[in-house]
Order: structure tokens, then C-alpha cells, then sequence
């Protein structure tokens, strides 16, 4: 032990030689800190003297061991790490975090000290989401909220500017679907559908996931945060069909949908966990965003289409092209059926499947036609010169779509064969 108490020096297997503090303080032990790495101190003397400042800083209930930090990157870069290791944020959410803090956040004031950083700042970030977008403002103040607080209590600011700053509750009501865009309903979702195909962006272990997911909200028009969560013991394989379990439906009820023919062979080989591999916020977002400019679907300006309107799309389609039950069409949905309907009015599993089917297939090709008695029927003229105007229309379209990329040129040439077959 050196001369002065509890500091000492110690020879390190560098060579070097660092100056150490052991004392008690208010009936608390402070272990070994190496005063050298901490603070520079050279000598026993320099480091009494530190010592002196921390136990002044102890007395005014300042932790002075706190490591401080430059930028505000820093000190979210720490807490994700810390935040991971301790259990709190899974790999997803971290990411996703990140994702955010790197695109909102760190170009207007990462490069900030905390202590520099005003509530204007963060304020003028926020503003910059529509007012819709209530979730990715919500995002900010999830980030930085519980930061400012632990710095408060650290002494590291003076004051916690995010106490000022509420999290968004107002749903603010959509534009109908017409008011954002020209294109029809049927013109989205073949749009959509045949884009996903040609889907890429995401990592190549994680593509054929995404491509399954998006054919899963495209074609069953579910919730995108039950798709998310299912797993591969959902899938009853032997009959096709899905089984979520009440646990993640919104309506807290078990549902049972069937499985797309595009899925069915991914979910056979899947192994068990969760399907897709597709986080229920920002990622599903981003890939459905993806999906959206590569279909090319056009909406006016400040306007765009989401998930959640693939719902309202699907039942209109079915109701209004198809000519499907409009009860039935809910089913497909299941929505909680209201009022004397839940009591008297039951569809089956089957009624389901063929809406589905009805559905699936005219997404995928345009030549069901609805007669006025409400059946299917194909337009299989008699007349030669109406079928050859018709092939011609329909290889008209098939070049059209073939050379905005909706479909690859297999597919091409798979459905120019049919029409001569």
C-alpha cells in the first residue's frame, strides 16, 4: 500500500505501471478503479486528489464511476448492446431499433452531446413523419425516452426534455382506398401478386422466407401481425390448412384458413419456429414497401397502400367482382360476426376453401367472368374470330406486364402457350 490511504500502485504485465484506488465511502466499498486508465493520474499524489473530487461528487449522490459518453450514438449504441445481452430487446428489435436510429435519428442529432441536445431537436425529427404516422413517431420517443431518463438520473443532464414530450394516441382515419389511388382493386392485387415473384432486397438466406410471407398477406388478406407470429405446428399439412391459435388473433379466437398452393411446399420443409423470419414491425414494413415499388402501384400524392388494406381490398373483391356472400366474405376475414348473424347464420370450413379458391383464381388470371346467376362461367366463345381478338388482348397484356417486370419470362411464355394450346 502506498503513502497515501487506499491508493496503491501496480505493475501491469505490459511493463507499465498504474495507479490504483480501493476506499469505503458512506458504508459502501469501491473495489480496485484504476485511476491511471480512468483518468490519467501518473502518480500516488495525482490520484489522492482525484480521489478527494469523487468522494465530493459521492456526497452530492453522483456516481463519478458512470461512464460518460461524447455523443448521443454512443450512448445508444451501449444501451442496445447492454439492452441484448441483459434479455430485454430480442435480435429483431434491436435491429429494428437500429434501423431507425440510423435513417431518423442520428443524421439530425447522433453526432450531438446528450446535454446539447434540445427539445426542439427532437421535435423537429418527429415533425417530420405525416400525421398518420403515429407509430414511427411513437419509435422515436421509444429510443430516446428511456435514455434521457437514465442520463437524468446520472447526472449527466441537467434536465429530462422528453418528460415534455407525450406519445401519440390519435388514430387518425385513412383515406378511402379511391381517394389514394386510380388503380382498381383486381389491378392492385394481380399487380402485387405477380411482383412477388421477382421480389428481391432482402438477404439471400431470408428471400424465399419473404416471398412465402408476402404471398401468405397477398392471398389470405390476414393480419399482418398474426402472419408474423405463426409457427410451423400452426400448419395442419395433411389437410392444407392453418390453425392459429387464439393466442395471437385479435379477436382472441382460434382461426382456420387454408394454405396458398404458393406456401405449401416452403411450409412442408420448414422447420419449427416461425415461419416467415419476418419481424412484426419495421422489417414487415419495409419488405411490404419493397413489394409495393416493385409492383409499380401508383397512388397519388402523400399517399400509400398498406397491409392492412389488402384486408379491405380481399373483401371487396369478393363481394363486389366475384359476387361472393358479403357474410361469407367477412368469414374469410373472420371478423367477429355482430349482432342476431353470429346466432343464425353459420358458413363451414368448405365455404371458406371455395371462397378462397373463387378468389386465388381470379388474382391469378382474368378469365372468370359472373353471370347473372351468380355462378362462374369461362369465356369459351364459339365464334373463332372473338377467341383470336381475345388471345390477342390477352398476349397484349401479358407483353404489357412482361415488360413492367410483374411477371418473369417463364411465366411469359408458360401463359402465351396456354392461349394456343
Amino acid at each position: 500500500m502506498g503513502q497515501y490511504k487506499g491508493i496503491f500502485s501496480k505493475k501491469l504485465t505490459s511493463g507499465t505501471t498504474h495507479i490504483y484506488a480501493r476506499f469505503n465511502y458512506d458504508g459502501i466499498a469501491y473495489p480496485n478503479k484504476n485511476f491511471t486508465k480512468l483518468y490519467g493520474c501518473e502518480t500516488e499524489y495525482s490520484a489522492k486528489l482525484k480521489l478527494d473530487e469523487i468522494k465530493i461528487l459521492i456526497g452530492k449522490g453522483k456516481n463519478p464511476f458512470a461512464k460518460t459518453y461524447s455523443t448521443l450514438k454512443e450512448i445508444f449504441e451501449d444501451r442496445k448492446e447492454q439492452q441484448v445481452k441483459n434479455g430485454y430487446w430480442v435480435y429483431s428489435t434491436a435491429r429494428s431499433y437500429a434501423y431507425f436510429f440510423k435513417n431518423h435519428i442520428n443524421k439530425e442529432i447522433g453526432y450531438k452531446k446528450i446535454e446539447k441536445i434540445t427539445y426542439e431537436d427532437i421535435m423537429k425529427i418527429i415533425d417530420k413523419f405525416r400525421k398518420d404516422q403515429t407509430g414511427s413517431k411513437n419509435t422515436i420517443i421509444d429510443i430516446l425516452k428511456p435514455i434521457f431518463k437514465e442520463e437524468f438520473k446520472k447526472g449527466n443532464i441537467q434536465e429530462n426534455i422528453m418528460l415534455k414530450i407525450d406519445k401519440y394516441t390519435v388514430k387518425v382515419q385513412k383515406e378511402n382506398l379511391q381517394n389514394r389511388t386510380s388503380m382498381k382493386n383486381i389491378e392492385i392485387m394481380r399487380s402485387l401478386y405477380n411482383a412477388i415473384s421477382n421480389l428481391h432486397g432482402s438477404k439471400p438466406m431470408n428471400l424465399e422466407k419473404h416471398k412465402m410471407f408476402l404471398y401468405m398477406l397477398i392471398l389470405t388478406a390476414h393480419r399482418f401481425g398474426e402472419l408474423t407470429q405463426l409457427e410451423r405446428k400452426n400448419c395442419l399439412l395433411n389437410e392444407n390448412k392453418i390453425i392459429a391459435p387464439k393466442e395471437i388473433t385479435k379477436t382472441r379466437e382460434e382461426y382456420h384458413y387454408p394454405i396458398p398452393d404458393e406456401c405449401i411446399e416452403f411450409v412442408k420443409t420448414a422447420p419449427n419456429g416461425k415461419l416467415w423470419y419476418v419481424p412484426r414491425g419495421g422489417t414487415a414494413i419495409r419488405l411490404f414497401n419493397r413489394l409495393l415499388n416493385r409492383a409499380k402501384i401508383k397512388t397519388y400524392e402523400n399517399h400509400t397502400i398498406t397491409m392492412h388494406d389488402t384486408r379491405k381490398i380481399m373483401i371487396s373483391i369478393m363481394i363486389n367482382d366475384l359476387g361472393i356472400d358479403s357474410r361469407l366474405a367477412d368469414y374469410c376475414l373472420d371478423h367477429k360476426p355482430q349482432g342476431t348473424i353470429k346466432h343464425y347464420l353459420e358458413f363451414t370450413y368448405d365455404d371458406k376453401v371455395k371462397a378462397y379458391k373463387k378468389y386465388w383464381n381470379y388474382i391469378k388470371n382474368d378469365t372468370i367472368n359472373i353471370d347473372k346467376n351468380n355462378t362462374e362461367t369461362i369465356d369459351n366463345s364459339s365464334s373463332k374470330s372473338n377467341t383470336t381478338t381475345s388471345n390477342i388482348d390477352k398476349l397484349d397484356k401479358l407483353i404489357e406486364m412482361l415488360k413492367n417486370d410483374y411477371i418473369t419470362k417463364e411465366q411469359f411464355n408458360f401463359e402465351r402457350d396456354k392461349l394456343y394450346c
